[in-house]
This record gives structure tokens, sequence and C-alpha cells, in this order.
């Protein structure tokens, strides 16, 4: 496969949430990686070091799950300060310890939880959501918009994440219908949040296989694109508000695997590159490697549009 090596490649950082969650296997909450950050803090730090000894560029808050809504309904929004100030915590000290110079991105995730409908709510109150989200992260390099299922929760957080100035991108999960959750073809959902003009928009949170079907597409509806993928074998029991102990890994995603399908994203016009939920340091070690040995120009995601 002939892979173009002349062009910016942002490599992202793995699956942290899932990450973080595995390996604390005494934490079950729906609130994910977040209540294993506020119970064992050092597993949060120790997976970002990870991923960026593994190489990636730019690497996410373990803010997914915390967004108001979520930890409204659990009785833990007067915490909510403090949980993101230990995910930036985590981050900046892992980069101290591992003293490698890398983006921060703020992460913006579903309100309600992934894989889901649109929330019963109107554009404004989700802008006005997600802008609390984004002051909460507001010393960030980037942003990360990820897992939306519809194009007016897409663009509610666009319009968050535009205000401050900063790259973002927004990240759309397929199904494996090809189309969003909302029933919105990717061509419908790039055309509405274009408009806000994110660097980059891209597919997240769905089977690899997915994203190859896709890819070549999205790079002629817009100029920056890209996904990192799951390695799941099914999330229809989340889907239905069950909690992540529920979901199982495919064991044949392996770090070549995963390789390779990455390289035909790449070919047919991706920008930026890395993995979701399940995708290890192992993999994005192994992903590092190949686009070194091919003479990728790797850049963080915040340098896609400078050069």
């Amino acid at each position: 496969m002939n892979i173009t090596n002349t062009k910016l490649t942002a490599l992202l950082d793995g699956g942290l949430g899932q990450e973080i969650y595995r390996r604390a296997p005494d934490v079950s909450s729906p609130l994910w990686s977040v209540a294993v950050m506020l119970e064992h803090p050092h597993v949060v730090k120790e997976v970002h070091s990870d991923f960026i000894l593994a190489g990636a560029q730019t690497h996410t808050l373990n803010t997914y799950a915390a967004t108001p809504t979520r930890l409204k309904k659990e009785g833990m929004y007067d915490k909510i300060e403090q949980v993101y100030q230990q995910a930036f915590d985590a981050l900046l000290q892992a980069i101290e310890e591992t003293q490698v110079d890398v983006d921060i991105a703020g992460c913006l995730g579903p309100l309600v939880g992934s894989y889901r409908d649109q929330p019963n709510r109107s554009f404004e109150e989700m802008r006005d959501e997600f802008s609390e989200m984004v002051d909460l992260q507001k010393n960030v390099d980037v942003f990360l918009i990820e897992t939306m299922t519809n194009s007016l929760e897409a663009s509610a957080a666009c319009a968050a994440a535009k205000v401050t100035g900063k790259p973002y991108g927004v990240a759309f999960r397929l199904e494996h219908s090809g189309k969003l959750k909302s029933g919105e073809t990717l061509a419908d959902a790039i055309n509405v949040v274009k408009r806000y003009s994110p660097t980059a928009v891209l597919l997240n949170c769905c089977d690899p296989e997915v994203v190859s079907k896709a890819i070549a597409e999205m790079a002629g509806l817009f100029p920056c694109v890209g996904g990192y993928a799951n390695a799941f074998r099914s999330i229809e029991t989340v889907a239905q508000g069950n909690l992540c102990d529920s979901l199982e890994a495919r064991a044949d995603i392996t770090p070549e695997f995963y390789a390779d399908q990455v390289k035909q994203w790449l070919a047919d016009g991706a920008n930026v590159v890395g993995g979701c939920c399940e995708i290890t340091p192992n993999h994005i070690k192994h992903l590092k490697e190949i686009l070194k040995a091919n003479q990728f120009n790797l850049v963080r995601f915040s340098e896609l549009g400078l050069r």
C-alpha cells in the first residue's frame, strides 16, 4: 500500500478512558474513568505517561465522562472543579515526569452518555453546558469534541469551542449503516458543522472497518479529516445505559492489524490518526514506528494549520 508522507499528520493518544478503567478493576461506576481518577489518581497519570512514551503528540484530559449533566445525575456536581483540576494535574505530572512536550487537549464528550440518541434539549441549552466545560478546560492547547451521534449536539459543542479561538476537532461516531445514530448521513453532519470552521472533522469510537469505509468520502467533504477507532466487540449494552464493565475487546485488533487500518486511512486522505477505547499504548507505539519508518511529518494537532 502506498501512503504519502509529505503532508502533516497528527498522532493522538489511544483509548485513555478505557485504559484507565481497565487498570483499576475495583472501581465500577457510570462515571467510568472519572471515578477511577478520584480514587486512584496515580493510575490516570501512569496511563498518560505510557501514551506519551508511546509517541503520541496530542493527549486528551480525562474529562470525557465529567459533563455537568452526568455529574449532577450521580450527585457529584459539587466536585466538578476538583474533577477537572485533577485531570489537569494528572496529565501535567505525566508531562513533567516524561520530559516530553505535547499538546493538551480538552475533551467535550456527549452530555448524557455515549452511543445515545440526541438529548431532548435545545441548541442553546447544550451550547451553554459545553461552554461551562470549555471554561473549566480553558488552559488547554486544543479541544476534541468526541463521539457525537447527531449534528445538533455536535454543532452546540462546536459553537462553544469556536469562541476560544483555539484549534479544535469534531468527531462523529458512525453506525455500521454508515450513518449517525440520528439517521443523518456523514455528508449532512459535516455540512452542519463546517460553518463553525473546525480544524478537523473526524470519526471516533466506531469499528476500524467503519472508519476505513468512510475516510475517502470525508476527505472529499472537508480539508482536514481523520479517525481514531475503538476495538470493542459491541457497544450495544452501553448504548442501552449499562456500565462499561459489560464491554469486551476484540482479540483480532492487534497493533499490527490496527496499523494496517490506519495506513489505509492515511492513503485515503486522513491527516489525524490515533486510537479510541481499547487501543492501548502498545497500539500507538507500533503505529508511531510505522509512521516514522515511512518518514511521515508528525506534528501536534495544534500545528496542523500552521505550516
